[in-house]
């Protein structure tokens, strides 16, 4: 008996349902690998903008810890069905000291090039100072735009679990389409 004869074709209509499941497997898995936001505000300014869509991916904090310089996306604490785009910038053990637009790791001066060096910015209070200390398995998460202090300053700090995923691409509008960068600030010595 033979199991099936050379040159005999599936049924239209099984073709048809063995597609729609390779299609249904492959959104299944894009969703569980990215996911997308659109940017609200100007928090993260210059380096994201209002109106911008963005790609995030949520398998690099599965398998490696944040970096200092990561951009991040976070759900908001008030409603969760929010997504927030910060940068992380305090470690877990690290000292975290801010005054104004200056941050400070462990007594040193962070150097952030992806800030824009502008009047807002300048413009932000040596009043605006706070002391942190990051704890294990936290990170200390800010805006670009410091005016802003909707992040770790005002709310605390956010867990690995908190870290929706790593903000990957801009891809709309299309003259924006661009890989986020994730610049490493320094300290100076």
């Amino acid at each position: 008996m033979q199991a099936a004869q050379a040159g005999h074709a599936k049924p239209l209509w099984r073709s048809i349902v063995e597609t729609l499941i390779a299609i249904g497997m492959l959104l299944f898995l894009a969703q569980a690998l990215f996911s997308t936001t659109v940017i609200t505000g100007e928090a993260m300014s210059p380096t994201l903008r209002t109106g911008q869509s963005l790609l995030v991916s949520r398998v690099p904090y599965v398998l490696n810890a944040p970096a200092r310089g990561d951009v991040v996306v976070v759900r908001n604490r008030i409603d969760p069905s929010i997504l927030l785009a910060m940068r992380v910038v305090g470690l877990p053990g690290d000292r975290v000291n801010v005054k104004g637009a200056q941050i400070s790791i462990n007594d040193q001066p962070l150097r952030e090039p992806y800030l824009a060096e502008s009047s807002e910015r300048l413009s932000v209070g040596t009043t605006t100072v706070g002391q942190y200390r990051v704890g294990q398995d936290e990170y200390f998460l800010v805006n670009d735009n410091r005016v802003d202090i909707a992040n770790s300053r005002s709310s605390g700090m956010f867990t690995r679990d908190d870290l929706y995923g790593r903000a990957w691409l801009v891809y709309w509008p299309i003259e924006s389409i661009k890989a986020v960068a994730h610049i490493r600030p320094t300290t100076d010595p």
